[in-house]
């Protein structure tokens, strides 16, 4: 996701960016769900989707992405899982990421594993 952050470019057309190559990736069911963070949580700056809408987010989606800003990275996918009668479980992430001239800086590191509570 955020290999589509480009500068000067919208919310709306990061997410469609991201999503479509999610899908080209094989990723079942993408969503995602991202926003921009500073000392009172949601600051202004753009939305990239929303749980409910992953298409278009009229207002805070039309406004682009800066160098040197701070966002929410939230994720999820919805699979079916064999060992539960193919019930659908939905996996999320949710980790922050700065925003610079030289790509994403995850804040605290990417997480590459699972954390199993």
């Amino acid at each position: 996701f955020t290999e589509s952050w480009q500068q000067g470019q919208s919310g709306n057309q990061i997410l469609d960016t991201a999503l479509t190559r999610a899908r080209a990736a094989g990723i079942p069911n993408p969503r995602i769900y991202s926003h921009s963070l500073s000392h009172y949580l949601h600051e202004p700056g753009p939305l990239m989707g929303l749980p409910w809408e992953q298409e278009n987010c009229p207002g805070r989606g039309d406004v682009v992405m800066h160098y040197n800003t701070v966002y929410t990275v939230e994720l999820s996918v919805t699979v079916p899982v064999p060992e539960w009668g193919g019930q659908a479980v939905r996996l999320m992430l949710e980790q922050d990421a700065a925003y610079t001239e030289d790509g994403a800086v995850y804040m605290d590191g990417r997480q590459t594993a699972f954390h199993l509570v």
